[in-house]
């Protein structure tokens, strides 16, 4: 399975966009890890093992960023736009 990094064209003046956009490929990456659980039990073909390697370095290197961007800017400026006074 092919996975287009960026594919979506949303950039940081949308960034409610690109965070969609990120969340996507988190699902993505998901579908991959539940499509070789699903066969696990059987040779990995080679698209089935370099897609998951593809997963398993999201998740070891990007989604960790991911995260912490979220921490440390979306939540605090979201939280500020609804508190009170």
């Amino acid at each position: 399975m092919p996975v287009h990094i960026g594919a979506k064209a949303n950039n940081f003046s949308d960034p409610t966009g690109l965070l969609s956009d990120c969340h996507r490929r988190i699902e993505t990456f998901l579908g991959v890890l539940e499509a070789t659980a699903a066969v696990i039990d059987r040779p990995a073909s080679d698209e089935t093992g370099r897609a998951l390697e593809s997963a398993l370095r999201y998740f070891g290197q990007a989604a960790p960023t991911h995260t912490a961007d979220e921490d440390s800017v979306m939540f605090p400026l979201s939280s500020a736009a609804v508190a009170p006074g």
